[in-house]
């Protein structure tokens, strides 16, 4: 699968744009503020319904009323098109002229992973944007596993709501519990398979004498049910639930200590790049689809070596790719480099 025109309206500091890339690795050059973030983020508003940052009324150029954006990838040997329409507090989002009911169905169409300033740094980030990143590999690994977090959401949900009416939640513990004990044990699963690939791909990077070990805090101590109702009085008091698979912790460590407080932000980095590698050659072991890879501000904090690890690295994964930077790129054959200025695109086709 891969992205073969993208049109841009009205987004951001971008009037008009549109970008035909090839189906291996295209860079966008430019200096700082002169959208290369936008293109990307463009892209990722198509494929998952978000921005990666803050503010969805600023996603609208100033002095205009609405952002238009429009997707064509192929896939299986035919076309398709996705497009989406924001105008204040309505949104439209199309797949092949059919009205889409929620996001949830954009990550079904055009799987994406996206490196940016909201994850980059995830590692030494919260709980939950670890397990963000823990359950988009599951997401396009295991099948079932959206219906199952959906479902869990909603049971969560429908609890914390009774907690705060001051309703017993005991109509839901069983549902939660069931889903809960269901999302950890593929996050297990899932986890372990991420370790045979890890273990590899960090020994080969620029920082691979560093003993990293990763582990994960399910979210209770018990059975869940269990720890549902022990939690009750306490879950009264505050309003929410305290246990579950929503409390799950994603742990990295160095020599037995959290490795935040052991490597340097350069280091996490990497660390942060090798567990997502591995997540993909899981993806790809599994024979499931490999997903466009969207890279925010390439270089940020890491070195020569350690870009170019980095790139050998996704050049064998063979999927389509966008990166955005402001430094030159070292020569590649079959890359495309699109030159950001002034609103303007200029196209250049490696040899």
């Amino acid at each position: 699968m891969s992205i073969e025109e993208v049109q841009i309206e009205n987004l951001r500091r971008i009037e008009s744009l549109q970008i035909q890339p090839g189906p291996r690795w295209n860079w966008i050059l430019g200096a700082n503020g002169v959208g290369k973030s936008t293109v990307l983020e463009g892209i990722h508003l198509l494929a998952t319904g978000q921005s990666w940052r803050r503010g969805q009324r600023q996603l609208i150029r100033e002095g205009s009323t609405a952002y238009q954006l429009r997707l064509r990838y192929a896939a299986t040997g035919c076309s398709a098109q996705i497009a989406m329409r924001r105008c204040g507090e309505e949104r439209e989002m199309l797949h092949d002229g059919e009205r889409l009911q929620s996001a949830w169905q954009l990550l079904d169409i055009l799987p994406l992973q996206a490196w940016h300033e909201g994850n980059g740094q995830f590692v030494s980030g919260s709980a939950e944007d670890r397990r963000r990143i823990l359950d988009w590999g599951l997401y396009y690994t295991k099948r079932n596993y959206g219906t199952l977090l959906r479902s869990y959401r909603h049971a969560l949900k429908q609890r914390n709501a009774a907690l705060r009416l001051g309703q017993s939640p005991r109509p839901w513990n069983r549902a939660l519990a069931e889903l809960g004990e269901a999302i950890q044990e593929q996050r297990d699963q899932h986890l372990q398979a991420v370790s045979q690939h890890f273990g590899r791909i960090w020994q080969h990077s620029p920082q691979g004498e560093i003993p990293v070990q990763f582990d994960l805090y399910r979210g209770w101590t018990e059975d869940l049910l269990g720890a549902l109702e022990r939690d009750e009085a306490t879950d009264r008091q505050w309003g929410y639930t305290h246990s579950g698979s929503h409390r799950a912790r994603l742990q990295f460590r160095v020599q037995g200590r959290p490795a935040a407080e052991q490597l340097s932000r350069g280091q996490l980095r990497l660390l942060g790049i090798a567990f997502r590698l591995a997540q993909l050659a899981v993806q790809r072991v599994e024979g499931a689809r490999l997903p466009v890879i969207l890279i925010d501000d390439f270089s940020a904090e890491l070195d020569d070596a350690a870009k170019a690890w980095w790139i050998g690295e996704l050049d064998t994964l063979a999927t389509q790719i966008f990166a955005a930077t402001t430094e030159a790129i070292p020569p590649m054959a079959g890359a495309i480099q699109f030159h950001l200025a002034a609103g303007r695109l200029h196209k250049e086709v490696r040899p």
